[in-house]
């Protein structure tokens, strides 16, 4: 799927296509985006803390 995007100049559209030809980049915007989606900065920091008590688990860290 091709998407279009509104940019500041030519400089920032290929930024923009060079981040997001990255992996890693393109994870990152994607979950930027699906944090934004949600209703308030309060569910953002409940979904944040999950995560990261969820990893500290699964990697055997002490998370008391």
């Amino acid at each position: 799927m091709k998407a279009t995007i509104e940019v500041k100049d030519r400089k920032e559209a290929e930024q923009i296509r060079q981040g997001l030809e990255d992996p890693v980049v393109r994870a990152l915007v994607c979950i930027m985006g699906a944090l934004n989606a949600l209703p308030s900065d309060r569910s953002r920091a409940r979904v944040l803390t999950y995560v990261n008590d969820l990893m500290n688990e699964k990697n055997g860290l002490d998370v008391a």
